[in-house]
């Protein structure tokens, strides 16, 4: 939040708020410091602000307008209940299903064409410019993100098996 060119970040934690679910979205009530003032927000938004390496910790939360009502330091500062509420929402909102194995891995004209086993079930997507939609997260998790802005998970090339780490092993 800006107000009076100053800036203030409303931290969250179990002890100044409460989340809860409102139909299929969360909303949040606060007891801040004057300085901030009260939230009370039917529907909220959580955003990763490191999605690939800190999944649990710096939380952005946002209101329908993109404006951040406040920060979360570490989900696991809130009860048990509301942890729990907070990581399923995170999950449901940033779904990457995790490849198992490729099918197959076709190029052509600078588009990948991708058909995987995932821990969801079979899926084909396309990539742009195969090496930039793919990002190297230390040396053998890879994520990458289709023409469409899905996002795919490798969690570790080197345990791929012998047929599918062939197919990738020209983008490694």
């Amino acid at each position: 939040m800006i107000a009076d060119n100053d800036l203030k970040i409303a931290f969250l934690s179990g002890k100044n708020a409460s989340f809860f679910r409102s139909g299929d979205f969360i909303g949040v009530r606060t007891n801040l410091p004057d300085s901030v003032g009260e939230i009370n927000l039917a529907r909220v938004h959580l955003h990763r602000m490191f999605p690939f390496s800190e999944p649990w910790t710096n939380i952005s939360v946002q209101d329908d307008d993109g404006n951040e009502v406040g920060y979360i330091s570490n989900i696991a500062d809130f009860s048990p209940d509301t942890a729990k509420m907070l990581r399923d929402e995170l999950e449901r909102s940033y779904f990457v299903p995790k490849i198992k194995s490729i099918l197959s891995l076709k190029e052509r004209f600078g588009f990948s064409t991708w058909k995987v086993i995932t821990d969801v079930g079979n899926m084909d997507f396309t990539l742009r410019d195969t090496y930039r939609s793919m990002v190297f997260i230390g040396e053998n998790r890879i994520f990458l993100t289709d023409s469409d802005g899905n996002r795919y998970e490798i969690p570790d090339v080197s345990k791929l098996d012998s047929g599918s780490y062939k197919k990738i092993e020209l983008y490694l």
